[in-house]
Order: structure tokens, then sequence, then C-alpha cells
């Protein structure tokens, strides 16, 4: 097997099928192997990822679980994680395994647009874009987990996900010990706008900042209300 694709789930049955069709429709020859991990959806999930999955595994509530428990039954050399709201070009495959044969490169994450267009939202999505290009040829790569490709060699070698409030950073931060963190600008993957809209560019930026302070300097946080991380834990 050349590559696992695994999707972590939990109630996502308005986002899953898009995403898991997206996956079948890879125009590749690579063989390749689709693994849904759900934290115990309670809506039609399940009933929808088996229309598609080639497994479907449990893990308990939080998003590295479930990256790591597909990644304990995936066979594949190269391991793809992609979230229930994203959803990939036909070329993703392709493009991520060739890149990945460079075993100076431990990780990558490619570009992305939002599923919902405006003006607001492709500004948005363009600065991020930069950001992440920018990190790139400083020698800084950051992974995104919405859409994040590594090797099974370094994954193991890592020793999978942390719990970590941003899991997919510091993974990226363990890997780059192994090699190169890659941003591939092309091809972008679609995902949902739903945090940002939400919550507002303000507040989703306020979100992931106090996320990354929990992280990394936790005493700054003593006496500010963390109004996020609490109820961001057991849905990730």
């Amino acid at each position: 097997m050349q590559v696992s694709v695994i999707v972590p789930t939990l109630n996502e049955e308005k986002e899953i099928e898009k995403c898991l069709a997206s996956i079948r429709k890879q125009d590749t020859s690579l063989t390749y192997e689709l693994i849904v991990s759900d934290a115990y959806s309670e809506d039609k999930t399940v009933d929808i990822a088996k229309k598609y999955a080639d497994k479907v595994v449990y893990a308990e509530r939080g998003i590295w679980r479930g990256r790591n428990k597909g990644a304990e039954v995936a066979r594949g050399d190269v391991l793809v994680f992609i979230d229930a709201d994203t959803s990939i070009p036909p070329n993703y495959l392709d493009v991520v395994y060739a890149v990945l044969k460079d075993r100076t490169i431990a990780a990558l994450t490619c570009g992305f647009r939002f599923s919902k267009k405006s003006k607001r939202l492709d500004t948005a999505a363009n600065l991020l874009n930069d950001y992440f290009t920018f990190r790139y040829l400083t020698g800084r790569g950051t992974l995104s987990g919405f859409n994040l490709c590594t090797t099974r060699e370094v994954f193991d070698a890592v020793g999978g996900f942390p719990n970590s409030p941003i899991e997919d950073g510091k993974f990226g931060e363990l890997a780059s010990k192994f090699g190169r963190i890659v941003f591939l600008p092309e091809p972008k993957v679609e995902t949902s706008s739903r945090r940002l809209e939400s919550q507002g560019l303000h507040g989703a930026l306020s979100y992931y900042l106090q996320l990354m302070l929990t992280e990394d300097a936790p005493d700054f946080l003593k006496g500010i209300n963390p109004m996020r991380y609490k109820d961001y834990f057991p849905v990730r």
C-alpha cells in the first residue's frame, strides 16, 4: 500500500460525504486506502463513511487520538490526514506522494481556499496562504491539520500526534527534527470557513492565540479567562 488517507470525524454528517467523495475521485495509479477514524458520532457520520471507507475505526474524543488511531491500522508508506470538512483535488495524492519521495522532507501541507466564496473569505485565505509560504521560505514551515502529509517512517519516529492544544503545529515541530517542513501553494484543498464565520476573523485569531499560549506560555494566561480551550478539548 503506497498511501493511507485518514479522516478523523465527530458528528460530521453535513460535511463528510463531500470530503470522502473527493478522496475516492483521485486521478491516480497509486494504491491507497481510506480510513475514517470516528469519535463515536451520534449522527449519520458513520453510515455515510461506510459507503466510501475501506476501514472505519473508533477512538475516544480528541483529534490527535482519531488521527493516531487511523495511523495505527494504516498500511501506507505515506500517511495523509484530511479533516472531515475538507475536500482534495483529483491530483492531490499524486503530488504529495511524489514530493515525499524526497527523504529530506519530513512532512507537508498544501494551500487552501474556502468552500464558501466571498471577497472577505478569499482575502483571508490568500493572507493565510501567503503567511504559510513566508514561513516555509524562511525555514520555519508550518503544518495545518486539515491537510497534513508525512511518511510512516517520520510519523513513527515522532510518536504520532501529541495531546497538545495545537497538535498539528506540535507535530510539525517534532517532525522538523527529521527533515524539512514544506508548504505547497498548489494543489489547493477546499475547506470549510465555519469557524471563521461563527467567530469572525478577530475571534478565530484570538482562539488560536489562546491555544498557542496554553502550549507555549501557560503562565501568561494566569488571570486571563481561557474561554475557549476548555471547549476546544472535548470536540477535538
